[in-house]
């Protein structure tokens, strides 16, 4: 008996150790929110598709796997995979693990990453914008990386981060086009400081043009092939972004220059974007104001796209909270479109 108590402790004791070593995370976000715009046709990042009120998500709602596992000498082997849906239909989004699937190794040295992940140049464009890119009071990727080299992921991945060296890390990413057409792969870098109340970030991107048009070439109500725009264009951006949190509210503020090559019209799409922007805790939620401006340049020369966002995000728990937005921008010879919102987010 006492032989046998021993054997099911030493058990015990080794199925201990291996669940400390090796563990998996399941997490994810669902976002619902009652969305209505004016019927502008100026370029409003985040806007809704039409001016008929709609029930949508209003960040980006997910299901997502990550894991980490104990190699020994200091390694560690991790993954990460995230699937995007639309909780208002049940849709799935066609590329199933859009969020992102990698997996790579950690440790001393930093982390190696290969797979489908966020471009280094996505991480200093957010951290300008105190909604992260969601509901319609966002600044948005489009004015944050200048509108002509809007990359936010990398497929086919390559990707180095540093060790948190004092608060500064720099990581680097190659995501290969894998193409026969002289399509250009991605590559970026960026360089972040995080230190108490401060942060700046430097981030730059190349690729190729007919990607990191489409979403300005949308807005237009074109493509990038009849704005002169083919496979084969370099398009590069490049930015950077400081904060100062003071306690009683953080300030934001960022620059952002892109060009793209575009073979067909026989110049270049240039664009500079800045912005400022503010977060603050007021009557125990979160006061967020920002206002953006892009200008054009070469043959988006006498263009303009400015925006304003105005929200407040209060907690109902650590993991739920409720929010009301409102966005409005103007594009040079368009109409001012405006929208807002109304929702609850609950993440686990």
């Amino acid at each position: 008996m006492k032989k046998s108590l021993l054997a099911l402790a030493v058990l015990g004791a080794f199925a201990g150790a291996a669940v400390a070593q090796s563990s998996v995370t399941i997490y994810g976000k669902l976002d619902m929110g009652l969305v209505k715009a004016n019927d502008g046709n100026s370029i409003l990042t985040g806007g809704p598709s039409n001016d008929e009120l709609q029930l949508a998500q209003q960040a980006g709602s997910r299901l997502g796997f990550r894991g980490t596992e104990d190699l020994g000498g200091g390694l560690r082997a991790n993954f990460a995979i995230e699937h995007r849906f639309t909780p208002d239909n049940g849709a799935a989004d066609s590329t199933f693990w859009q969020g992102f699937s990698w997996v790579g190794v950690s440790g001393g040295f930093g982390e190696v990453r290969l797979g489908r992940d966020y471009s280094p140049y996505f991480w200093t464009n957010i951290a300008a914008d105190p909604w992260g890119y969601d509901t319609v009071g966002q600044i948005g990727m489009l004015h944050t990386a200048s509108a002509v080299a809007v990359v936010s992921r990398y497929g086919n991945l390559i990707s180095y981060r540093t060790p948190n060296m004092g608060g500064l890390t720099a990581q680097v990413a190659v995501g290969l086009a894998e193409q026969t057409n002289d399509t250009k792969d991605n590559i970026g870098f960026n360089i972040e400081y995080r230190g108490g109340p401060i942060y700046v970030g430097f981030g730059y991107h190349q690729g190729d043009s007919a990607a990191g048009i489409t979403a300005l070439a949308t807005g237009l109500g074109q493509t990038p092939t009849t704005l002169g725009v083919v496979a084969g264009d370099k398009g590069t951006s490049m930015g950077i972004t400081a904060s100062y949190n003071f306690g009683v509210a953080r300030l934001i503020g960022a620059y952002s220059t892109a060009k793209a090559e575009a073979t067909l019209a026989g110049d270049d799409y240039s664009a500079n974007n800045w912005s400022l922007a503010v977060a603050a805790p007021v009557g125990g939620g979160d006061l967020r104001a920002m206002y953006t401006r892009l200008t054009g340049k070469d043959l988006l020369d006498g263009i303009k796209n400015t925006k304003f966002g105005l929200g407040y995000h209060y907690p109902l728990s650590k993991r739920t909270k409720v929010y009301a937005d409102v966005g409005s921008a103007k594009t040079t010879s368009l109409d001012r479109r405006t929208a807002f919102d109304f929702g609850i987010q609950h993440n686990f």
